[in-house]
This record gives structure tokens, sequence and C-alpha cells, in this order.
């Protein structure tokens, strides 16, 4: 059991699932996209408390979760921030999307695992989530900002913080899980006021 990791996870996991729920029963397609990207991060956080708590009965589950969290449904929120900016995406354009990443993933994390794939993909929907969020930035300033902020946060915690090691007292993993948690509400207070 680890008890600082527990308790960011289940911060992450909390914060997230919170995030989505607003986003529940909204048909528009930016909408739909964030409430199933922060549920699936959400979800995969909550199995990551549970792993952290010293349970390793849903393991399986749990690993299969955070794969899925970082290419699915951290692209799912970059797709939220695409549909405001640059092209309007279709219903069935949006469903077939969800099916492509969900192969890739599967390709990607067990047929060919390529582990530098969920980097790939999670940069490049941060990358258009910051894009978005510049082009936004005059007529819609507090949207802007949140998305800038969150797209910053994600590519820190992912790229700079790392899940591995310490820094000072503070495990990397738990200043990761913090620095996404707050990401992740920032990233659903864009959404929410681009919608």
């Amino acid at each position: 059991m680890v008890l600082s990791t527990f308790l960011s996870d289940l911060f992450l996991s909390l914060v997230s699932l919170f995030v989505a729920f607003q986003f529940v029963g909204k048909s528009a397609i930016p909408s739909r996209s964030a409430f199933y990207g922060f549920a699936i991060i959400g979800i995969s956080a909550g199995l990551g408390a549970i792993h952290f708590l010293g349970i390793n009965t849903l393991d399986p589950i749990y690993k299969f979760f955070v794969g899925l969290s970082g290419c699915v449904g951290v692209p799912l929120l970059g797709l939220a921030f695409f549909h405001f900016s640059f092209r309007l995406v279709s219903e069935k354009t949006f469903y077939l999307l969800i099916a492509i990443l969900f192969v890739l993933y599967l390709v990607f994390g067990y047929l060919h695992p390529l582990p530098i794939y969920s980097t790939v993909v999670g940069g490049i929907a941060m990358f258009i989530v910051l894009i978005s969020s510049i082009i936004r930035f005059p007529k819609r300033g507090n949207a802007a900002i949140m998305g800038i902020v969150g797209a910053v946060l994600f590519i820190l915690a992912g790229l700079v913080i790392g899940t591995k090691g310490s820094s000072g007292p503070f495990l990397n993993v738990d200043i990761f899980h913090v620095l996404l948690a707050i990401a992740n509400y920032c990233l659903g207070q864009g959404i929410r006021k681009l919608s």
C-alpha cells in the first residue's frame, strides 16, 4: 500500500468524474467527447487508487484502463477543442474516431506494443487544445485561458514530472496525479464555457 499515491489517484478520480458529470445528458459532440474522455480518466484513476491501496484483484482491468485513458480518453479531450476551432465533427465521424482510437490502442498496446504511442497521441491532443485556445483567446478569454492552463499542466505532468522517482519529499507519481486533476478541471471548464 502506498497511501500518498492512493490519495492522489483518488483525488484525480474524483475530480475527473466530477467534471465528466457536468456533461451528462448533453448531446453536443464536444460535451459527449468530454464526458467520455473525463469518465475514462476518472475510472482509470479510481482503479489506480484501489491498486495503490494494496488490492491487486482488479490489476488487469486497471492496466487496461490506464492505456485506454492515455490512448482514447485524452485524445477525446483534444477532439472537443478541435470541434470548436477547426472543423465541426459529425456524430458519425465522432463514433468512427472513437472506434479508430480504440483499435489503435489495442494494436499499439497489446498486439505490437509501442510504449511511446500514448505519449504521442496525448501530445497531439494537448497541442490541439493549445492552438484551439489561442485561436479562441480574443473573443472567449476565460475559456481560452482554462484550455491553455489545462494543456500546459497536462504536458508538464506527462513530459516533465512523469511517474517515476521523487521531487524532494514527494513522489513524482503523486505530483503527476494532482497536476492532471487540476488540468482536467481546467479543460472541463474550458469546454463548458465554449459550449
